[in-house]
């Protein structure tokens, strides 16, 4: 349930808007300015109800609190009586979402909170967008031939209007992939929207890739469209698309094949929207053995490994390494004086012997992470204490792995390389996934991979 705070001194009044908004928001009051902007620093608040004669402060210069120490998109809709109303008008020029007569009625005053609501989660949505296309830019480095070649098949991929199935290690840059396949397409000024599905049920995913009508589940006060709708003519990026459910795969199986729609909740009687977006999706797992665990449907695979684009390991591409690693210390390092950060020398050999479990993403974490412990700007290999550990501890003894045939050497060495970091870890999956500069979820994937 969304948070509303209002700030008015008037108790009476502020018992009044609460019992108006208690069945559809959570209402927290505050009589000063001052409980006021001590509420917002604890509270996850959506909008603010200002009254601009406060006794400890003028509403204006609170106004300009919240926007600048708080939350510079926080709608805030001024409260005021009919003699008030220039000063209302003024506050408006200075940031207010809106103003409203204290002679109010609760449709009135819902619509005009629905209203700022919406207006808040389009601005944060645009600003979400344009900070992850700042942050796209200029990270698609490609120094090795394996990386050429995933550059070569991008550029002939991104001109043509086929779904496309990523696949490669946790952490080995499939997002990036995806946004490079937009950027060089003919939809690259269209949306580029992504959708995690980590910490989403069924339901919520469902609604959000598809939309839902007003009533179609518990709490769907209004309808919704979903990122296919919001995409429309641009490109829905899908990471860990082997996690949906069975019926959840017959649904997007329809959608790829059709490019139409029906909303959750839906009058079936009503005809599918159509919709025109590419999607990408990415898998870090082998989906012919989720096929045959039964995890996947058969004809949903092969509906999205139509066409595929397999990205390399690090590993595999310690070209990359250092132009990579010089990428995020420039983008990373403090702006006054970037350009002076540099490694030392031993640096560049110890990042290419290490074997990058966690990718990309981990290369990354470790140089923004010695970055942070550094105390001058060239960065020495004691400001990499973890990835030393990892390597003397952890990979030095393999003389006990067993031999075999060449392509079961990576699997073995990956076997034991997990149970040595897992007994380090004294058996926890957490600390042995932290070792390994992996998220938890994603260490365990692997040990299924190995039957460990």
């Amino acid at each position: 349930m969304e948070k509303l705070l209002i700030i008015d001194d008037n108790i009476s009044f502020l018992s009044d808007v609460e019992a108006l908004l208690e069945d559809r928001y959570m209402v927290l009051k505050a009589s000063t300015a001052g409980a006021g902007l001590e509420i917002l620093k604890s509270e996850q608040i959506s909008a603010v109800l200002l009254d601009l004669e406060l006794p400890d402060m003028f509403g204006t210069e609170v106004l300009r609190i919240i926007h600048e120490d708080f939350e510079p998109h926080m709608p805030v809709i001024i409260v005021t009586d009919h003699t008030e109303i220039e000063n209302a008008v003024e506050a408006m020029r200075r940031g207010a979402y809106d103003f409203l007569p204290k002679n109010f009625n609760r449709e009135l005053l819902t619509e005009k909170i629905h209203k700022a609501l919406e207006r808040r989660s389009l601005e944060l949505r645009v600003n979400a967008l344009q900070n992850s296309i700042q942050d796209q830019q200029n990270k698609f480095i490609c120094v090795s031939e394996k990386m050429k070649k995933v550059n070569y098949e991008m550029t002939r991929l991104a001109s043509m209007n086929f779904d496309i199935l990523l696949s490669g290690e946790t952490g080995s840059g499939k997002d990036t992939i995806a946004y490079e396949l937009h950027s060089r397409s003919p939809r690259r000024d269209k949306p580029f929207i992504s959708i995690s599905m980590k910490s989403l049920s069924e339901t919520l995913i469902e609604s959000e890739l598809f939309g839902h009508e007003k009533g179609a589940f518990s709490g769907a006060e209004r309808s919704k469209i979903g990122k296919f709708e919001a995409a429309h003519g641009g490109t829905v990026y899908i990471p860990e698309i082997s996690s949906l459910s069975e019926s959840l795969q017959l649904k997007l199986l329809h959608f790829l094949q059709y490019k139409s729609l029906t909303r959750v909740g839906q009058d079936p009687r009503k005809p599918e929207i159509k919709i025109d977006v590419r999607v990408i999706m990415a898998t870090n797992e082998n989906l012919l053995k989720a096929v045959s665990a039964g995890r996947l449907r058969e004809d949903f695979y092969f509906r999205i490994a139509g066409v595929m684009l397999a990205i390399p390991p690090l590993r595999e591409r310690i070209e990359d390494i250092e132009p990579i690693s010089r990428s995020v210390l420039r983008r990373h390092a403090p702006h006054l004086n970037g350009d002076q950060y540099c490694f030392a020398p031993e640096v560049g050999e110890l990042l290419k012997k290490y074997s990058w479990p966690g990718n990309v993403r981990e290369l990354e974490n470790a140089v923004k992470n010695a970055l942070a412990y550094s105390d001058g700007v060239v960065l020495s290999a004691e400001h990499f204490p973890n990835l030393n550990a990892r390597k003397i501890g952890v990979l030095s003894d393999v003389s006990d792995v067993p031999l075999g045939e060449y392509r079961d050497a990576e699997r073995i060495f990956r076997g034991e390389y997990c149970k040595k970091i897992l007994r380090q870890a004294g058996g926890s999956i957490p600390q042995a996934a932290k070792l390994a500069g992996m998220t938890p979820q994603g260490f365990r994937k692997i040990l299924v991979k190995l039957d460990l």
